[in-house]
């Protein structure tokens, strides 16, 4: 009789879990579907819009049912941190998603870059250059930002992809540009332990190297007051990871000559912003303080009337970008920020109205800089040419 009832009472606790994530599984699923994951920063799957013989034969409808399934699963986060911490805790597993953790830093770990994507990436870069700069009066340059994970393999042993590889490509593919070499001026402790991005007040020495190549770094003063936002961030892998890992602090550098330099952003109208815009710090990405959340804004002007060098620079850059170069805006009078990611650079001429706001004898007459991070070449982050 005890183990009748012991079966009974077994039974009915199993059937109403059963019931329950049933209930659950429908409203996450079907009545209240979450369209984006705030923690992995990526939108979820939703239900297969398409259900039809075609996209079932070939599978397309099976597999989008599928990611909705993982994706709208009730109490998802819960169990991914479950998952993260008994795999890496446990079973001693160094990666989880692709992510692996030593002495609190997150990073992505690559073991090869996809050939099509750094091919792509550098063919738009060549072609801006050959149709804007290649016969201009001004002076090109290229530099690549090593991402966190090219120290992380050094420092741990972890596999990594090809670098030297990716720099020869692009030095030879934007030939008439000088190159500036910063992987020598970095080191792992320079990013954020969470995040992709490296930390404003750890990159003097790259600072130095680029206004070096530059030629600029006589208007450097040096001296900077350093600012700690009261408040942690939380990076990209912050939330990717679900190990809940201790949240860096961002911090920033000023001084008198950044404090007084203007930043434009060329939106829907023309608009004065800040340069370290305290107010996004607790919206999405607290890296959006730099520039006022560049990404996205596609074209910036950054003024320094009282900078003794009366030159202009254009610099076409990724996120990492929006951290040096209001360091950098001491040593210029005018920097055009440009953001390929987000402008369609396809339309000649006119560029799609950056005429407009940069006048053509700038695109003649000033210094360009491609700065971007292995990160972006090794993505399709950018539009592709048109045909």
């Amino acid at each position: 009789m005890q183990n009748k009832t012991k079966n009974i009472l077994v039974t009915v606790l199993f059937s109403l879990f059963i019931a329950f994530f049933t209930v659950m599984s429908i409203y996450s699923g079907f009545l209240n579907p979450q369209k984006t994951s705030e923690a992995e920063r990526r939108p979820l799957a939703q239900f297969p819009s398409d259900l039809s013989w075609e996209a079932i034969k070939d599978k397309t409808a099976i597999d989008g049912f599928e990611d909705f399934v993982v994706d709208q699963f009730p109490f998802r986060e819960f169990f991914r941190s479950i998952k993260a911490r008994f795999q890496m805790n446990v079973l001693g597993l160094k990666e989880n998603n692709g992510l692996a953790v030593e002495d609190g830093y997150i990073v992505k770990v690559e073991s090869t870059f996809n050939d099509k994507f750094v091919s792509d990436s550098i063919d738009i870069l060549s072609h801006i250059y050959d149709q804007y700069f290649k016969n201009g009066k001004g002076n090109a340059f290229v530099s690549i930002i090593p991402d966190k994970n090219y120290y992380f393999s050094k420092d741990y042993g972890y596999a990594s992809p090809d670098y030297g590889k990716l720099v020869a490509d692009v030095r030879a593919a934007l030939a008439g540009t000088q190159y500036i070499d910063l992987f020598d001026s970095l080191e792992l402790e320079d990013y954020y332990k969470t995040d992709t991005h490296w930390n404003q007040p750890e990159i003097l020495g790259a600072l130095e190297k680029l206004a070096i190549g530059l030629g600029v770094s006589d208007y450097l003063s040096g001296e900077y007051e350093t600012v700690t936002i009261d408040g942690d961030f939380h990076g990209v892998y912050h939330g990717q990871s679900a190990l809940n890992p201790k949240p860096d602090k961002i911090s920033y550098l000023t001084n008198a000559s950044i404090a007084g330099t203007k930043l434009y952003n060329y939106g829907q109208k023309l608009e004065e912003v800040p340069m370290y815009n305290l107010d996004l710090f607790d919206g999405e990405d607290g890296y959006n303080v730099f520039l006022s959340g560049a990404a996205g804004n596609p074209v910036m002007r950054i003024v320094n009337n009282k900078c003794q060098n009366k030159s202009t620079l254009i610099v076409f850059r990724d996120s990492f970008g929006s951290s040096i170069l209001p360091l950098l805006s001491e040593a210029y009078q005018t920097i055009y920020v440009i953001d390929i990611r987000s402008i369609d650079y396809n339309i000649i001429p006119g560029w799609n109205g950056l005429y407009e706001v940069i006048p053509k004898r700038v695109f003649e007459e000033a210094d360009v800089l491609f700065l971007y991070s292995t990160l972006i070449f090794n993505s399709n982050s950018f539009k592709p040419l048109a045909k």
